[in-house]
């Protein structure tokens, strides 16, 4: 050992102590990860997954049944069920594993351009194996994806699941891969008759099915989508919706059916101006042409069109007319308008404008040309009769069944001084035998009294102003009325006058 002195040896020594050191404490951190994490999985192991069967019932699985996205615990107990959870991915699948020969391996790829899976069917002493294959490890980034999609299909599913109407959908056989609860109660016989109904045309099909329990039918509306590999079957119950369709239905039928029955002339115009609805009254009222009002007139155009028929008030020019139509207008469709044609021809129509829900309008034409006939005959009836009454010398005056004032003539206005026009308020029994006791004090009113309250008919006779002798009459009139007559009979002395009864 020449060369080496105390000192150099004392430094080999310390250096090699350093650096023992360093690598016992490396092999102590290796060794800590490697008990904290554990290895890695076999690529094979984590890329596959295997189902065991035996007659199509599943003995075995190695892989968590959580783990099969879209699907609860115990979903998958056949490969029926394994079979509608691969879908289309996979194919043409066969309906049972047993029509494999034994010993017989099939092996399906992904029908995806982009899906580089594979799915491996084999047979062997009476077991059959599904195994699924993932040739590529699916990086961080692709299981967060993946977790993603699991998530949003939960999501989905679970909604579609307590959906108001019934879904199912099916493969391009016609086997079903999914269905939501509501389409699961329906009886099986009902969940094969909506899928058939659905098969037709595009768009929503009605179908009827008779009640076992009930009267009222049970109606459900049926609509599907196609797509390229799946389609989905929508199936609503829409009973109530079409029992009200009828219920209206029948009231729009009778309420027709009535108007067509209708003397007035029916035009209703909807919120945009239009006319929406009419009956036949107003062909016959109106002179316009069934086509011409078929084909939902603006509504300034119907009154043009009631103008050149010479159905409207003859107006003094065309402004001063578009300014009274739009007035018109204006008028009915903010309250009520209400008003008498008078026509050319001598007719006369009434014609009444009200607002309508939604903005409608509706204008009612009525013919009272007779009743504005038989109403000015009755007034020139009454205007005559006024006119004998007045130039009667008999003063008259009536009680009505309530014993109010309803007649006077003008000999009564003359020789007792009232006029029962002169006030707002009705003149009743008691205040004209007020007044006539300041004018003939010396007639027996109480008696005339008793006599009209009772309708019984007295006569009394009396000298009235200047010596003239009066007869005064009560009398009973038809529907429970009273008339007062006073007539003069001539003229006596003053020391002749008396009163008789």
């Amino acid at each position: 050992m020449a060369g080496f002195t105390p000192l150099s040896l004392a430094l080999a020594l310390a250096a090699s102590a350093v650096i023992s050191l360093l690598v016992l404490w490396m092999l102590g951190r290796w060794w800590r990860a490697a008990a904290q994490d554990p290895p890695a999985p076999d690529n094979q192991a984590a890329l596959s997954a295997s189902f065991l069967f035996h007659d199509d019932e599943l003995t075995h699985l190695d892989t968590r049944p959580d783990a099969l996205s879209g699907l609860a615990s115990g979903e998958i107990g056949q490969w029926s069920d394994l079979r509608h959870w691969l879908g289309n991915r996979f194919g043409p699948l066969p309906r049972s594993l047993t029509e494999l020969k034994d010993g017989e391996s099939r092996d399906l790829p992904a029908t995806g351009n982009s899906d580089s899976a594979s799915l491996t069917l084999s047979r062997h002493h009476g077991a059959e194996r599904v195994e699924v294959t993932e040739p590529v490890a699916p990086g961080p980034l692709d299981r967060h994806r993946a977790r993603r999609l699991d998530n949003a299909v939960a999501r989905y599913q679970a909604v579609f699941e307590y959906a108001p109407c019934a879904v199912r959908m099916l493969d391009t056989a016609g086997q079903t891969i999914w269905e939501n609860a509501a389409f699961a109660d329906h009886p099986h016989s009902l969940a094969q008759r909506l899928v058939e109904a659905s098969t037709g045309a595009g768009g929503a099909t009605r179908v009827r099915v008779p009640s076992q329990d009930t009267p009222p039918d049970r109606i459900f509306e049926v609509e599907h989508v196609q797509t390229s590999d799946v389609r989905a079957v929508f199936a609503t119950d829409v009973t109530r919706v079409a029992h009200a369709e009828t219920v209206r239905r029948e009231f729009i039928q009778t309420l027709t059916k009535i108007f067509a029955h209708l003397t007035t002339g029916l035009a209703i115009f909807d919120r945009n101006r239009q006319l929406a609805l009419f009956n036949p009254a107003l062909l016959d009222l109106t002179g316009l042409p069934a086509p011409l009002l078929s084909a939902q007139l603006p509504l300034m155009q119907f009154f043009d069109s009631l103008r050149d028929n010479r159905v409207l008030p003859e107006p003094k020019d065309y402004a001063t007319w578009r300014k009274q139509i739009e007035d018109m207008i204006t008028t009915a469709a903010g309250g009520l308008y209400l008003e008498d044609w008078h026509l050319p021809n001598g007719m006369t129509y009434r014609v009444t404008g009200r607002p309508h829900p939604d903005g409608a309008i509706a204008f009612l034409f009525e013919d009272i040309t007779d009743n504005v006939s038989l109403t000015r005959h009755y007034n020139s009836q009454i205007c005559l009769r006024d006119a004998v009454l007045d130039a009667s010398d008999q003063a008259m005056v009536v009680f009505g069944p309530d014993n109010v004032l309803t007649l006077c003539n003008l000999a009564c206005r003359q020789m007792l001084g009232v006029d029962p026009d002169a006030s707002f308020a009705d003149m009743t029994l008691r205040d004209f035998l007020a007044a006539s006791r300041k004018v003939l004090p010396g007639l027996d009113w109480s008696r005339i009294e008793q006599a009209v309250l009772a309708r019984d008919a007295v006569k009394v006779t009396l000298t009235g102003q200047n010596g003239a002798l009066l007869s005064c009459h009560v009398r009973h009139l038809p529907g429970n009325s009273a008339i007062i007559t006073l007539s003069a009979l001539g003229k006596v002395s003053r020391t002749a006058a008396k009163v008789s009864v």
